[in-house]
Protein backbone atom coordinates (compact mmCIF):
# COMPACT_ATOMS: atom_id res chain seq x y z
CA UNK A 1 0.00 0.00 0.00
CA UNK A 2 1.37 3.40 -0.92
CA UNK A 3 1.86 6.20 1.60
CA UNK A 4 -0.79 8.92 1.25
CA UNK A 5 1.17 12.20 1.09
CA UNK A 6 0.14 15.41 2.85
CA UNK A 7 -1.07 17.07 -0.35
CA UNK A 8 -3.26 14.12 -1.21
CA UNK A 9 -4.61 14.03 2.33
CA UNK A 10 -5.65 17.67 2.06
CA UNK A 11 -7.20 16.95 -1.30
CA UNK A 12 -9.12 14.05 0.15
CA UNK A 13 -10.40 16.23 2.98
CA UNK A 14 -11.53 18.88 0.48
CA UNK A 15 -13.32 16.24 -1.56
CA UNK A 16 -15.15 14.95 1.52
CA UNK A 17 -16.14 18.49 2.56
CA UNK A 18 -17.53 19.22 -0.91
CA UNK A 19 -19.32 15.90 -1.01
CA UNK A 20 -21.25 16.66 2.18
CA UNK A 21 -22.53 19.97 0.95
CA UNK A 22 -20.36 22.77 2.32
CA UNK A 23 -19.88 25.62 -0.12
CA UNK A 24 -18.58 29.14 -0.35
CA UNK A 25 -20.72 32.01 -1.63
CA UNK A 26 -20.69 32.44 -5.35
CA UNK A 27 -18.96 35.46 -6.87
CA UNK A 28 -20.11 38.69 -5.29
CA UNK A 29 -21.73 41.39 -7.35
CA UNK A 30 -19.56 44.39 -8.12
CA UNK A 31 -21.17 47.33 -6.31
CA UNK A 32 -23.97 45.91 -4.16
CA UNK A 33 -23.85 42.40 -2.77
CA UNK A 34 -24.97 40.25 0.15
CA UNK A 35 -23.03 37.75 2.26
CA UNK A 36 -23.91 35.39 5.07
CA UNK A 37 -22.98 37.09 8.33
CA UNK A 38 -22.84 33.73 10.11
CA UNK A 39 -23.46 30.13 9.17
CA UNK A 40 -27.15 29.18 9.43
CA UNK A 41 -28.09 28.04 12.93
CA UNK A 42 -30.90 25.72 13.96
CA UNK A 43 -32.53 27.39 16.94
CA UNK A 44 -33.26 25.68 20.25
CA UNK A 45 -34.97 26.71 23.48
CA UNK A 46 -31.96 28.81 24.47
CA UNK A 47 -31.31 30.60 21.16
CA UNK A 48 -34.86 31.09 19.84
CA UNK A 49 -36.47 34.49 20.34
CA UNK A 50 -39.85 32.85 20.96
CA UNK A 51 -41.16 29.26 21.14
CA UNK A 52 -42.36 29.35 17.53
CA UNK A 53 -38.73 29.59 16.38
CA UNK A 54 -37.55 26.40 18.13
CA UNK A 55 -36.36 23.92 15.51
CA UNK A 56 -36.34 26.53 12.73
CA UNK A 57 -33.21 27.91 11.06
CA UNK A 58 -31.83 31.41 11.53
CA UNK A 59 -30.35 33.13 8.45
CA UNK A 60 -28.46 36.40 8.92
CA UNK A 61 -27.32 38.33 5.85
CA UNK A 62 -25.23 41.48 5.51
CA UNK A 63 -25.65 43.76 2.49
CA UNK A 64 -22.62 45.75 1.31
CA UNK A 65 -22.18 48.73 -0.99
CA UNK A 66 -18.90 49.28 -2.83
CA UNK A 67 -18.63 52.84 -4.21
CA UNK A 68 -22.37 52.91 -4.84
CA UNK A 69 -24.85 55.72 -4.26
CA UNK A 70 -28.08 54.97 -6.13
CA UNK A 71 -29.29 51.83 -4.32
CA UNK A 72 -33.04 51.74 -4.88
CA UNK A 73 -34.39 48.32 -3.86
CA UNK A 74 -33.50 44.66 -3.47
CA UNK A 75 -35.10 41.28 -2.97
CA UNK A 76 -34.33 37.74 -1.86
CA UNK A 77 -35.66 34.92 -3.98
CA UNK A 78 -35.03 31.28 -4.80
CA UNK A 79 -36.23 27.89 -3.62
CA UNK A 80 -37.48 29.23 -0.28
CA UNK A 81 -40.94 30.70 0.11
CA UNK A 82 -40.20 33.77 2.21
CA UNK A 83 -43.90 34.27 2.98
CA UNK A 84 -43.43 31.30 5.32
CA UNK A 85 -40.81 32.92 7.56
CA UNK A 86 -41.39 32.43 11.27
CA UNK A 87 -40.29 35.90 12.43
CA UNK A 88 -43.15 37.81 10.85
CA UNK A 89 -44.33 41.17 12.13
CA UNK A 90 -46.98 42.72 9.87
CA UNK A 91 -46.14 46.39 9.60
CA UNK A 92 -47.11 49.31 7.41
CA UNK A 93 -45.03 52.38 6.69
CA UNK A 94 -46.31 54.94 4.24
CA UNK A 95 -47.63 53.20 1.15
CA UNK A 96 -45.79 49.91 1.81
CA UNK A 97 -46.94 47.16 4.14
CA UNK A 98 -44.81 44.14 4.87
CA UNK A 99 -44.21 41.20 7.17
CA UNK A 100 -40.53 41.56 8.07
CA UNK A 101 -38.95 44.19 10.33
CA UNK A 102 -35.95 42.36 11.81
CA UNK A 103 -33.44 44.42 9.88
CA UNK A 104 -30.85 47.05 10.76
CA UNK A 105 -29.12 49.84 8.84
CA UNK A 106 -27.52 53.26 9.27
CA UNK A 107 -30.85 54.86 10.11
CA UNK A 108 -31.63 52.31 12.83
CA UNK A 109 -28.12 52.95 14.16
CA UNK A 110 -28.43 56.72 13.97
CA UNK A 111 -29.09 58.96 16.96
CA UNK A 112 -31.48 60.83 14.66
CA UNK A 113 -33.98 58.01 14.13
CA UNK A 114 -37.49 59.35 14.69
CA UNK A 115 -39.62 57.80 17.41
CA UNK A 116 -42.35 56.81 14.95
CA UNK A 117 -39.79 54.83 12.94
CA UNK A 118 -38.58 52.68 15.83
CA UNK A 119 -40.99 49.86 15.07
CA UNK A 120 -39.82 49.66 11.45
CA UNK A 121 -36.77 47.82 12.81
CA UNK A 122 -35.96 44.85 15.03
CA UNK A 123 -34.15 47.25 17.37
CA UNK A 124 -32.77 50.78 17.18
CA UNK A 125 -29.96 52.90 18.62
CA UNK A 126 -30.74 54.49 21.96
CA UNK A 127 -27.81 56.02 23.81
CA UNK A 128 -25.31 53.97 21.84
CA UNK A 129 -26.99 50.60 22.45
CA UNK A 130 -29.58 48.58 20.58
CA UNK A 131 -33.04 48.85 22.15
CA UNK A 132 -36.13 46.85 21.30
CA UNK A 133 -39.05 49.10 20.27
CA UNK A 134 -41.96 49.50 22.63
CA UNK A 135 -44.78 47.06 21.90
CA UNK A 136 -42.40 44.41 20.56
CA UNK A 137 -42.85 42.10 23.51
CA UNK A 138 -43.71 38.46 24.02
CA UNK A 139 -43.60 37.37 20.39
CA UNK A 140 -39.94 37.91 19.63
CA UNK A 141 -40.74 40.57 17.04
CA UNK A 142 -37.96 42.76 18.35
CA UNK A 143 -34.40 41.42 18.45
CA UNK A 144 -31.25 43.05 19.80
CA UNK A 145 -28.67 43.30 17.03
CA UNK A 146 -25.85 41.05 18.24
CA UNK A 147 -24.09 41.09 14.85
CA UNK A 148 -23.14 44.78 14.57
CA UNK A 149 -22.78 47.88 16.70
CA UNK A 150 -24.75 50.99 15.65
CA UNK A 151 -21.62 52.61 14.25
CA UNK A 152 -20.81 49.73 11.90
CA UNK A 153 -23.32 50.77 9.25
CA UNK A 154 -22.59 53.06 6.33
CA UNK A 155 -25.26 55.70 5.74
CA UNK A 156 -27.13 57.62 8.44
CA UNK A 157 -30.16 59.85 8.62
CA UNK A 158 -28.68 61.63 5.60
CA UNK A 159 -30.43 59.06 3.43
CA UNK A 160 -32.78 60.98 1.16
CA UNK A 161 -36.49 60.31 0.72
CA UNK A 162 -39.27 59.16 2.99
CA UNK A 163 -38.87 57.61 6.42
CA UNK A 164 -37.49 55.21 7.30
CA UNK A 165 -34.47 56.70 5.60
CA UNK A 166 -33.19 53.47 4.17
CA UNK A 167 -35.41 50.41 3.96
CA UNK A 168 -39.11 49.61 4.22
CA UNK A 169 -40.53 46.45 5.81
CA UNK A 170 -39.96 43.34 3.73
CA UNK A 171 -42.99 42.45 1.62
CA UNK A 172 -43.79 39.50 -0.63
CA UNK A 173 -43.52 39.92 -4.41
CA UNK A 174 -43.09 37.72 -7.45
CA UNK A 175 -39.86 35.81 -7.95
CA UNK A 176 -38.35 37.09 -11.21
CA UNK A 177 -37.41 33.52 -12.22
CA UNK A 178 -40.59 31.62 -11.35
CA UNK A 179 -43.26 34.30 -11.23
CA UNK A 180 -44.49 32.89 -7.91
CA UNK A 181 -45.19 35.26 -5.02
CA UNK A 182 -42.40 33.87 -2.86
CA UNK A 183 -39.71 36.59 -2.95
CA UNK A 184 -39.08 39.17 -0.23
CA UNK A 185 -38.55 42.74 -1.43
CA UNK A 186 -37.29 45.81 0.44
CA UNK A 187 -37.55 49.33 -0.97
CA UNK A 188 -34.80 51.80 -0.11
CA UNK A 189 -34.81 55.55 0.10
CA UNK A 190 -32.26 56.42 -2.53
CA UNK A 191 -29.19 58.53 -1.89
CA UNK A 192 -28.35 61.01 -4.62
CA UNK A 193 -24.63 61.65 -4.48
CA UNK A 194 -22.78 59.94 -1.62
CA UNK A 195 -20.88 56.76 -2.41
CA UNK A 196 -20.86 54.28 0.47
CA UNK A 197 -18.29 51.56 1.07
CA UNK A 198 -19.06 48.89 3.63
CA UNK A 199 -21.97 47.18 5.32
CA UNK A 200 -25.26 49.07 4.94
CA UNK A 201 -27.83 46.55 6.11
CA UNK A 202 -28.36 43.35 8.11
CA UNK A 203 -31.34 41.00 7.79
CA UNK A 204 -32.41 38.25 10.17
CA UNK A 205 -34.88 35.74 8.72
CA UNK A 206 -36.06 32.56 10.45
CA UNK A 207 -37.36 29.75 8.24
CA UNK A 208 -38.46 26.17 8.89
CA UNK A 209 -36.40 24.77 6.00
CA UNK A 210 -32.80 23.64 6.39
CA UNK A 211 -29.99 25.42 4.51
CA UNK A 212 -28.88 24.58 0.98
CA UNK A 213 -25.93 26.18 -0.79
CA UNK A 214 -26.77 28.88 -3.37
CA UNK A 215 -30.52 28.45 -2.84
CA UNK A 216 -31.13 32.20 -2.40
CA UNK A 217 -30.55 34.84 -5.05
CA UNK A 218 -29.90 38.39 -3.90
CA UNK A 219 -31.00 40.97 -6.50
CA UNK A 220 -30.25 44.66 -6.01
CA UNK A 221 -31.36 47.46 -8.31
CA UNK A 222 -29.42 50.71 -8.71
CA UNK A 223 -30.26 53.81 -10.72
CA UNK A 224 -26.58 54.16 -11.63
CA UNK A 225 -25.69 53.57 -15.26
CA UNK A 226 -29.27 54.00 -16.35
CA UNK A 227 -30.40 51.11 -14.16
CA UNK A 228 -28.20 48.22 -13.03
CA UNK A 229 -29.14 44.90 -11.44
CA UNK A 230 -26.52 43.27 -9.21
CA UNK A 231 -26.95 39.62 -8.21
CA UNK A 232 -25.19 36.97 -6.18
CA UNK A 233 -26.25 33.76 -4.45
CA UNK A 234 -26.33 32.77 -0.80
CA UNK A 235 -26.83 29.70 1.34
CA UNK A 236 -30.43 29.79 2.49
CA UNK A 237 -33.58 27.73 3.03
CA UNK A 238 -34.13 24.92 0.58
CA UNK A 239 -37.37 23.15 -0.14
CA UNK A 240 -37.03 21.03 2.96
CA UNK A 241 -33.94 18.92 2.33
CA UNK A 242 -30.21 19.24 2.83
CA UNK A 243 -28.33 20.85 5.66
CA UNK A 244 -24.96 22.41 6.34
CA UNK A 245 -22.81 20.26 8.66
CA UNK A 246 -21.88 21.75 12.01
CA UNK A 247 -18.25 22.91 12.44
CA UNK A 248 -17.75 20.11 14.96
CA UNK A 249 -18.70 17.60 12.28
CA UNK A 250 -16.10 19.04 9.94
CA UNK A 251 -13.51 18.93 12.70
CA UNK A 252 -14.22 15.25 13.35
CA UNK A 253 -13.91 14.52 9.64
CA UNK A 254 -10.55 16.26 9.59
CA UNK A 255 -9.33 14.29 12.60
CA UNK A 256 -10.55 11.05 11.04
CA UNK A 257 -8.72 11.74 7.80
CA UNK A 258 -5.52 12.65 9.62
CA UNK A 259 -5.84 9.47 11.63
CA UNK A 260 -6.30 7.51 8.42
CA UNK A 261 -3.14 9.10 7.02
CA UNK A 262 -1.26 8.08 10.16
CA UNK A 263 -2.56 4.53 9.90
CA UNK A 264 -1.46 4.30 6.28
CA UNK A 265 1.96 5.71 7.22
CA UNK A 266 2.38 3.06 9.93
CA UNK A 267 1.33 0.28 7.58
CA UNK A 268 3.95 1.43 5.11
CA UNK A 269 6.57 1.77 7.85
Amino acid sequence: MKYLGFGKAIGALAAVVLAIGVSVNSAQAANIFAVENTAPVQLDALTAQNPAEIGAWEYVYDVFMDSESQFDEFQLQGSADWSQIVNQHPFGHGSISGIHTQKWDGYAGSTGIKSWDHTAYGSYNSGGSWTIPGGYTGLGEGVLNSWHTPGDYQGTSSWAGVDPKFVTPGHIVADTNTGLNTAMRYVNSVTTGTNYNGVVLTLRLVHANAPVADSVEFRAYSFNGGGTVYTNTLTGPGTGGGSVPEPSTLAMLGVALLGLCGFIRRRNG
